[in-house]
């Protein structure tokens, strides 16, 4: 039997598998913060109407024939000009269908979707949880009815404003 040494081809092998081993260690929630766990198991922001209305009117997109109105949380308003938003942080973008009125105006009408973004922690990377939720249920939507990661890849383009594109004051 060969002898053990820590420059065998074994020891360097064994060395090799745990280095590889580790991130997914890591990956499994082992590694993941108090503050990450919880914004990735976040409820229904309930009582979100009552936090500051960032908007003052519906933010319309016509082509998408969609309204939002964005609300913050205290946390989120407790940002300072030129940082990054603070861990606990909860944005809420109520989504309302355009329909028109009898006169032929689009008019912002039920909301169909409540996305909401949770500061999980801070660091490298966006550090925001995305979730969409049933505005009548206030369950999660399943994958098969919002995208996650599409939420991602869009505010991708505020990177430089810490993935938020309204200014929250």
């Amino acid at each position: 039997m060969p002898r053990y040494s820590p420059q065998s081809p074994f020891a360097l092998v064994m060395l090799l598998a745990l280095m590889t081993t580790f991130p997914l260690v890591g990956c499994s929630g082992a590694g993941v913060s108090r503050s990450q766990r919880e914004a990735e198991n976040a409820d229904f922001p309930s009582g979100y109407r009552k936090w500051k209305k960032i908007n003052q009117a519906p933010i319309v997109r016509e082509t998408e024939r969609q309204a939002r109105d964005i609300f913050a949380n205290d946390v989120a308003l407790r940002r300072e000009p030129g940082k990054d938003f603070p861990v606990g942080s909860i944005l809420v973008k109520e989504e309302r269908i355009l329909a028109q009125d009898p006169a032929g105006q689009l008019v912002p009408r039920d909301v169909f979707r409540v996305s909401v973004m949770f500061k999980a922690r801070m660091g490298e990377g966006s550090r925001w949880a995305f979730k969409a939720f049933d505005p009548s249920t206030k369950k999660e939507m399943s994958l098969d009815r919002v995208d996650p990661e599409g939420c991602y890849f869009c505010h991708v383009d505020a990177k430089d404003k810490d993935y938020v594109f309204s200014d929250i004051r």
